[in-house]
């Protein structure tokens, strides 16, 4: 079959915040995110002839993009599920953490703690306990609207692979979120959502917008884990209201984790 003529820079800008924005969810590095974009659109150049319509162009270099992601170590590396409270802890008892929080909430541009971009921050997290393609093929679905047969291609799997994978992702999400997350569960360890938005805000409002989210105990896990996908799904994390608040939140994440 003929390679097919693509107009390559106009076809990659057309993607690339979507492009940047998925790398970033897997490495929760901006640094990375930034390098894997780059050796991607120099991949893509370089393998060019060999694209022959077989899939979208999107598909065809998210799959470039994402095995050049499975070779980064900060994308290989699994996170354990406490990892969250390490970090609360270590931001408790540190005074510069506490205000590199403090800083990069005072510099966004309305003084309006985001729950929502928290739950997407948290989803970040949870997903690193994932096995990694398992956690590859939700957010592509979830967040990218790929299709099964689509990330089947990204992957190089089957597609009952993906049904398999994407099964088993929702699933142990699920089941993180019962045991971790307070707004869901009356045994949920985890409220942090809550006790940042009540801390920086002047006055505490975090019932209130909780209850807008509609997160609810009396949902099934599967309808909750739904509307978490559909919250997280509207936002991008490179660019939107909070996104330096909660990329300050994951580095000293980061640091933590390093420091082990």
């Amino acid at each position: 079959m003929q390679a097919i003529e693509v107009n390559i820079e106009s076809e990659f800008i057309g993607i690339q915040a979507q492009l940047e924005s998925y790398l970033y969810r897997l490495s929760a590095n901006k640094e990375d995110a930034k390098d894997l974009l780059q050796d991607t659109f120099l991949k893509v150049n370089q393998k060019i002839d060999s694209f022959q319509g077989n899939s979208s162009f999107k598909t065809w270099v998210f799959a470039i993009a994402t095995n050049l992601a499975r070779d980064n170590q900060r994308v290989k590396n699994r996170w354990k599920l406490e990892v969250q409270d390490e970090c609360k802890n270590a931001s408790l008892s540190t005074p510069k953490y506490q205000k590199k929080i403090i800083s990069a909430f005072q510099n966004q541009t309305e003084q309006q703690f985001e729950i929502a971009e928290h739950i997407n921050y948290c989803f970040t997290c949870i997903a690193k306990n994932l096995d990694l393609e398992e956690q590859i093929a939700v957010i592509l679905k979830e967040f990218y609207q790929f299709k099964r047969s689509e990330i089947a291609r990204i992957l190089g799997k089957t597609e009952g692979v993906i049904k398999h994978l994407l099964f088993n992702g929702r699933k142990e999400l699920q089941t993180k979120y019962e045991k971790r997350c307070a707004l869901i569960n009356k045994t949920g360890v985890c409220h942090q959502c809550s006790e940042l938005n009540d801390f920086l805000q002047e006055v505490p409002n975090s019932k209130e917008k909780v209850e807008k989210l509609k997160l609810n105990r009396k949902n099934s896990s599967e309808t909750n884990l739904d509307i978490r996908f559909n919250l997280i799904s509207k936002i991008n994390p490179l660019n939107s209201k909070a996104s330096e608040l909660e990329d300050n939140i994951l580095q000293i994440l980061r640091e933590v984790i390093d420091d082990k």
